[in-house]
């Protein structure tokens, strides 16, 4: 079990006043006291403990902390206290000095209480390791001023000098436009790559006529893009997709009529989303460069406009997600 007088230095680390009935109490105040001495020291805040004789009554603060670390009653815990208050008394009057650890000690002197306070008191615990700081001045801190301002700067003016030949510098520039010039002037492209032979061809079927769709020329046409499917390998496609069609610089000027799917900016993507159409039951579905440079995918094409719409009619019924499919005609 611990000690009366060990609670009592307890309560002092969290309370400003701890009473001790029949005996007196301490109380905790900021010290005013300042450090002086030859500079200015900033120094840590430092409470200042007291002890009043007058005040006797019991608050109860001590009782409760002691019956709760013992587990006991309050009852036990304040017969415990005026035990210890009447050893206390008893000592004083028979003239000893009573320590209080962490706390203090009392003397009776002409039967009036003393109390000395602790050097190392348990209410300055939370200001425990902070040191005191010295405030030097501001004249003290400033930099030294060199004895020798004239080396100084002349050290400050030296210069390296790293030699380079005219001639080098002439070469280096002709080798940086020579750089910037091919990287501005274009390279024309190999369009023998798009006049490939084309091998598919329209299955033409005998459908009811119905309302005849407008035939839409290739250079006033409003298609929508489809996007190409992300997981295509680009190598994958250019190996097993059929090649591109120029009718554009084919040998015959035979007028043809497509049924467009399809229609991407890049050939790249034209691959990919023919890739995706085959797969989707759209055997004979190919690519075509039209005039505008738009890579259109087409499923069918003929030679007769008439027949070309009743196809376009009757692939729309068949296919309702082929809703915007259209009708083009190209040489």
């Amino acid at each position: 079990m611990k000690g009366v007088s060990f609670h009592i230095a307890y309560l002092l680390t969290q309370y400003e006043c701890v009473i001790v009935p029949g005996l007196g109490a301490f109380v905790v105040s900021l010290s005013s006291r300042e450090k002086t001495g030859g500079e200015k020291m900033l120094s840590p805040p430092e409470n200042f403990l007291g002890f009043n004789s007058e005040i006797k009554h019991n608050d109860g603060l001590l009782a409760n902390s002691i019956a709760q670390e013992m587990k006991s009653s309050y009852r036990e815990a304040t017969l415990l206290i005026e035990q210890y208050v009447r050893d206390i008394l008893l000592r004083l009057n028979d003239g000893k000095k009573v320590d209080i650890p962490w706390v203090g000690s009392l003397s009776l002197k002409n039967n009036k209480k003393i109390f000395q306070s602790e050097k190392t008191l348990s209410c300055n615990a939370s200001n425990y390791g902070l040191n005191a700081i010295s405030l030097p001045r501001v004249i003290d801190i400033q930099p030294e001023t060199s004895a020798h301002p004239e080396k100084k700067n002349k050290k400050n003016k030296e210069v390296i000098w790293i030699p380079v030949s005219r001639k080098f510098i002439i070469y280096s520039g002709s080798v940086a436009a020579a750089i910037l010039a091919m990287c501005i002037i274009p390279t024309p492209l190999n369009n023998e790559y798009f006049n490939l032979r084309h091998t598919q061809y329209a299955s033409i079927l005998n459908l009811p006529a119905q309302s005849i769709p407008n035939v839409v020329e290739a250079e006033d046409v409003s298609e929508t893009e489809i996007q190409a499917p992300e997981n295509a390998s680009s190598t994958e496609i250019a190996t097993s997709l059929p090649e591109v069609t120029n009718l554009a610089q084919t040998e015959t000027k035979t007028l043809h009529y497509y049924i467009i799917i399809a229609s991407l900016p890049d050939q790249l993507s034209a691959k990919k989303t023919l890739a995706a159409l085959q797969s989707d039951g759209f055997e004979n579905a190919a690519i075509l460069l039209s005039s505008d440079s738009r890579y259109r995918i087409y499923t069918n094409r003929f030679e007769d406009k008439a027949e070309a719409e009743e196809f376009l009619i009757q692939f729309k019924e068949d296919y309702p997600e082929q809703a915007n499919a259209w009708v083009l005609k190209h040489l």
